[in-house]
């Protein structure tokens, strides 16, 4: 069994940790969107004191106007590090270059990591890398609590 101390969450943004995401995903232009999103706030008070790297496939550009909401809305919680995709690649390829170029030389590959992630096929990415990942379906988060409470 793991604990906090040695716990890596992989925390994707849009449909995990943006709850509005489905509903604002029309949302143009992408600075008017920014500004609409709502996080979980249930989901940040459940991960806050573990090491939390936010991935993302949300374009680099937005990175700024992310922060700035984040930062905003977040009430003092900032995500430890976060990555933004730097090309414009599918949400899987996106999130495996950062994977790869940022976080595995930083913390190993060995390391202890679980992803919270919306996408199926990003989830099927992390299992190749033996990364154990849950989505966020509800405004429970159930099958995370349970998982944080056994450890990964």
């Amino acid at each position: 069994m793991n604990n906090k101390e040695n716990l890596v969450v992989l925390l994707d943004l849009n449909y995990t940790l943006v709850q509005n995401s489905t509903e604002n995903r029309y949302t143009r232009p992408y600075k008017k969107k920014i500004r609409h999103e709502i996080y979980r706030e249930w989901l940040i008070r459940l991960i806050e004191d573990y090491y939390v790297i936010l991935i993302t496939a949300r374009p680099d550009y937005q990175k700024k106007e992310t922060i700035s909401s984040m930062k905003e809305k977040l009430e003092g919680w900032m995500p430890t590090e976060m990555y933004f995709q730097e090309e414009n690649d599918i949400p899987p390829v996106a999130k495996e270059k950062l994977l790869l170029k940022y976080i595995f030389p930083k913390h190993g590959r060995q390391n202890n990591y679980l992803a919270i992630e919306s996408n199926p096929k990003t989830k099927e990415m992390y299992k190749k890398y033996g990364i154990k990942s849950v989505s966020v379906y509800d405004e429970e988060g159930l099958e995370l609590r349970k998982i944080l409470q056994q450890g990964v």
